[in-house]
């Protein structure tokens, strides 16, 4: 080392990632004198990126105890285990993915240098969300040293989180070697499974759990109260799925939410009808409680898995336009050759539908893609599309007024006429299925009554 080595690593630290040329400008010194100075730095501290005169310098930082390089595993449909690269968390705020397969989804436009201004937006939905994923924060927190609220979380603290508890997190990417190590080992343990034929006796005892302590491990995200679960059949084939569960205490508010839960379930079936990715899903009502079971998209038979990615995680990386209804997204990013044409057809006839069932809560964690090396991504089945406009309220109230669609712009008829068509069977649906209370269905035919004028009015 030269008495400008240190110098140059203080830059580094401060201002990020930087050329030999523009060292040269900060010191006043030249070129040569920089790569000399740097010649000696060790890997540890410094990463070359680039060759030649296009190398760029960035300096390591190191993250508490768990340092500034780990290996992102992805692994595949049939269960085998890819190499995607290293991850590299660089000063003072920046992150770097060395590619060794060929995904160029995970760049884009916006990151052509696999460098990202924060932790990598293809990692972002790994972060503790929801319900579960307060349960998650709630047991490692003291561990990780992060709050425990995970809303709170620094992105130090969920890549230590990735990398000591990450190995079954949604999606089909794994960071560390200590992660897919313990997502080997998950596969031959056979201790949590739950036989199909015990679900009816199984799942109240875990519900009863949540509600008393929460659950550590998985953080799938969503605010409702669920676990998840792997069942096994007689063809000792597993089913990785996620269970929402009602209230048990027979009052009214939980019999509403048992209403939802079941409206879920059909809102899922009409979908796929009419060619629509939705959810997989099934009703089993056991012991006061209703229980939705939704089998899990990002996993594939006993081994494998799909990626994942949500709109959210997506659209604020490449657009950031959060904000604006499912529609316009459907629009940004055909545009960008991101999906498909039929996928934006989907994506949007599923806002519209939503809306005519009453979805308040549509934001764009709300559906997801799945992630894959090269364009166009698909549109995964859509989640939690639930009529959240009848949910109770805090006084414990159930709400009742109908749902109010706006009126389609031109060139969202075909949209709107199918999810209003579409909607109408939900509704109807709802009035013809078995324990949804007498209230859920007034609910429901004054509903179907407004689509009707609604189509009529419009010409749908």
């Amino acid at each position: 080392m030269n008495q400008y080595t240190k110098q140059l690593m203080s830059i580094l630290h401060g201002r990020g990632i930087l050329s030999a040329s523009e060292m040269s400008q900060t010191i006043g010194v030249s070129q040569p004198t920089i790569s000399r100075s740097l010649a000696g730095v060790s890997s540890r501290h410094l990463l070359r990126l680039g060759n030649g005169r296009a190398t760029n310098y960035a300096a390591r930082r190191q993250i508490r105890e768990t340092g500034s390089e780990w290996p992102l595993y992805n692994i595949l449909a049939d269960g085998e285990i890819e190499l995607v690269g290293s991850l590299y968390s660089l000063a003072p705020r920046n992150w770097y993915l060395k590619q060794d397969a060929p995904w160029n989804t995970l760049r884009g436009s916006e990151f052509p240098n696999g460098i990202y201004p924060g932790l990598p937006w293809f990692l972002s939905d790994l972060r503790p969300l929801g319900f579960l994923g307060r349960a998650f924060a709630r047991n490692y927190a003291s561990d990780i040293g992060a709050p425990t609220d995970p809303r709170l979380w620094s992105d130090d603290d969920i890549i230590i989180a990735l990398t000591r508890y990450g190995y079954d997190l949604p999606g089909s990417f794994v960071v560390g070697h200590e992660m897919i190590t313990r997502h080997q080992k998950m596969l031959i343990d056979t201790t949590k499974l739950i036989a199909c034929e015990e679900r009816s006796s199984t799942y109240p005892l875990r519900a009863d759990d949540i509600i008393r302590d929460g659950l550590p491990g998985s953080s799938a995200a969503g605010e409702q109260p669920k676990f998840t679960a792997q069942l096994i059949n007689h063809n000792k084939m597993r089913y990785h799925v996620i269970v929402k569960f009602s209230g048990n205490a027979g009052r009214p508010e939980d019999q509403r939410w048992a209403d939802l839960l079941i409206a879920e379930n059909v809102a899922n079936t009409v979908l796929r009808a009419q060619g629509i990715p939705a959810g997989e899903t099934t009703i089993l009502q056991s012991q006061g409680r209703t229980f939705l079971e939704s089998r899990r998209f990002d996993r594939v038979g006993n081994r494998g898995r799909k990626g994942l990615v949500s709109l959210e995680a997506l659209d604020a990386a490449f657009f950031g336009q959060i904000e604006t209804p499912w529609t316009e997204a459907a629009r940004r990013l055909i545009a960008d050759r991101w999906i498909s044409e039929q996928d934006a057809h989907h994506l949007q006839v599923l806002w519209w539908f939503g809306t005519f069932i009453g979805n308040t809560d549509m934001h764009y964690g709300n559906t997801s893609f799945h992630l894959s090396p090269s364009l166009p991504l698909t549109l995964a089945p859509v989640y939690d599309m639930v009529p959240m406009r009848y949910r109770p309220n805090q006084e414990g109230g159930l709400p009742e007024k109908p749902v109010n669609p706006p009126p389609p712009s031109p060139m969202e008829i075909p949209q709107c006429s199918l999810a209003a068509t579409t909607a109408e069977s939900f509704w109807q649906t709802l009035c013809d299925t078995p324990n949804v209370s007498d209230n859920f269905i007034a609910v429901s035919r004054n509903n179907i009554d407004i689509i009707q004028a609604y189509r009529r009015e419009h010409r749908l």
